[in-house]
């Protein structure tokens, strides 16, 4: 059989498909006489998967539909060998789920029999396969993650003091685990984004990267002691910065991964991120007579 390469393109759908495109790797099936590493953008050789509805999915995520197409052909988007890859194979999972995340029994089919072409290949996946990662990329599109909302002491909207401690903190209640759903030929994949870090850029060329939400400030601490997990103390003031201000930036990082119907993987951090402007000054002593 010719070694063939197919390549994945996104169809339109209204306006909830998908945007999804790459090249394959050859593999052993055989599409006629066309050969797909030469002639890569022949009718034969694109790979198509549209998804369409499923609501906003923060909610359930609905009822969405997946449909693929090989060469113009509607085939299967997921079957008993696994989700329909970009290279037109199935990619699934062994009966016990004892294989990594990221790897997968790969099953090619031949397109004038269905019949699985012989062999048995284990592979490694970054992305989940093409069918499969539309609706996980739908899911972490759903996700709703908001900007810090922040807090300090001495307050953010007071004026601040060269040598003395601010503490930093997010306000309670924001920092926990957004999720969201999208779902499709009975599958329903989750997708969370956890919150790990928030990295505050002072304004005066220093940051602080503090691995939780912060201590809040309460009257029963000493004005003058420092946060025990996330603050700094300025040591210049902001006169020479432009507008008399520093700017503070409080960037939160967060990891999302997605799970469902016996499938996981994790996404690239998602970051949010919170400005403000702050007036840096000295004390200035006062001689009483």
């Amino acid at each position: 059989m010719q070694a063939l390469a197919l390549r994945l393109l996104t169809v339109a759908a209204a306006s909830l498909t998908m945007a999804f495109a790459a090249v394959a790797p050859a593999h052993a099936d055989s599409y006629g006489d066309t050969n797909c590493t030469v002639t890569p953008d022949a009718p034969q050789c694109v790979v198509t998967v549209t998804y369409t509805g499923g609501g906003n999915g923060n909610s359930g995520g609905g009822g969405g539909n997946t449909v693929c197409k090989v060469g113009g052909n509607v085939v299967e988007c997921h079957n008993a060998f696994g989700w329909l890859g970009k290279d037109g194979c199935y990619y699934g999972k062994d009966d016990g789920n004892f294989l990594p995340a990221n790897q997968w029994i790969k099953t090619c089919l031949d397109p004038a029999t269905g019949d699985p072409l012989p062999g048995l290949t284990i592979v490694t996946l970054f992305q989940p396969p093409a069918a499969l990662g539309v609706v996980t990329q739908r899911a972490v599109d759903n996700l709703t993650i908001p900007r810090p909302v922040i807090a300090a002491n001495p307050s953010l909207t007071a004026t601040q003091f060269v040598h003395v401690p601010v503490w930093w903190w997010v306000q309670p209640g924001w920092w926990q685990t957004q999720t969201a759903r999208a779902s499709a030929g009975g599958l329903t994949i989750e997708a969370k984004a956890v919150p790990r870090k928030i990295t505050w850029y002072a304004g005066d060329g220093s940051s602080a990267v503090c691995n939780g939400p912060g201590t809040p400030w309460t009257t029963s601490a000493n004005p003058l002691s420092a946060s025990p997990t996330c603050g700094h103390t300025y040591t210049k003031t902001s006169a020479d910065s432009p507008g008399g201000k520093f700017t503070l930036r409080a960037v939160a990082t967060w990891d999302v991964s997605w799970s469902g119907g016996g499938f996981s993987g994790t996404e690239p951090a998602i970051t949010t991120t919170t400005t403000v402007s702050v007036t840096v000054t000295e004390q200035r002593a006062v001689v009483v007579r």
